[in-house]
């Protein structure tokens, strides 16, 4: 059974499946980056999240000495989906925050098809985010699931890119998934989608993540996160709103 705490009510999810798949991530300028993720729901309520914050919420990852969570994994935002609506949170220099939406994927369904990982599966397409978007799923896995927010196909997706191929996900390994899952999302504070995407904005290149500096030690630091922003500021969602 996955539960979660949520505007102080419990939300029951019972799980049947767990997906891993491995990511290439082009963060930005001639810099990629290797990510695993874990997505555990059933056919249309899930959790996924990047494999290390996966160990964290799940309460597998206990580390030693220096807390190294918050910094273990470059996708640092996690989602969960109950009854239609998509919950999309992060943790960042000890701010938590948050936003819901619900999303509206318009799917087209190819007849190409090709093995991934011993199963046959069918392409389909889709204009979200301000990127064209390949998806090839298997309807040998009725749950209409895949990484991040793309769902509503009729079955698992088994890989995923933009034709940009900044985002790459491929499904390594499924299975059954029994175990119980605790969430409490009142921590991370809701935001409509737009203060939320600023505020993570700020929090990542701009000085906003050193609260109080200045001085010398505040334009060293600002000139770091100006490099930070050319490596790394690369998000999936180009027009978040589209």
């Amino acid at each position: 059974m996955f539960c979660l705490k949520f505007f102080g009510q419990k939300i029951n999810i019972e799980t049947s499946i767990v997906v891993n798949y491995d990511a290439s991530i082009k963060l930005g300028e001639k810099n990629r980056h290797d990510q695993k993720f874990v997505l555990i729901g059933n056919s249309q309520d899930y959790y996924f999240a990047a494999g290390q914050n996966y160990l964290n919420d799940t309460g597998q990852y206990t580390p030693k000495g220096i807390d190294t969570r918050a910094i273990s994994d470059y996708f640092q935002e996690r989602l969960i989906r109950k009854d239609g609506l998509t919950n999309i949170f992060i943790s960042l220099a000890d701010t938590k925050i948050r936003y819901q939406e619900k999303t509206d994927l318009k799917w087209v369904l190819y007849g190409e098809t090709k093995i991934i990982n011993g199963v046959n599966c069918q392409m389909a397409a889709t204009n979200k985010y301000g990127r064209r978007w390949i998806a090839y799923f298997s309807k040998e896995y009725p749950q209409s699931l895949g990484p991040y927010k793309f769902t509503g196909l009729p079955g698992l997706i088994f890989e995923l890119y933009d034709t940009r191929d900044d985002y790459h996900f491929t499904l390594t390994k499924v299975g059954k998934y029994n175990d119980d899952f605790d969430f409490n999302l009142n921590e991370f504070k809701n935001f409509p989608k737009e203060k939320y995407l600023k505020a993570k904005y700020n929090l990542e290149f701009t000085m906003a993540r050193f609260p109080g500096m200045e001085g010398q030690d505040s334009m060293y630091f600002q000139g770091l996160l100006e490099k930070l922003k050319k490596l790394e500021n690369n998000p999936l969602e180009l027009k978040p709103f589209e």
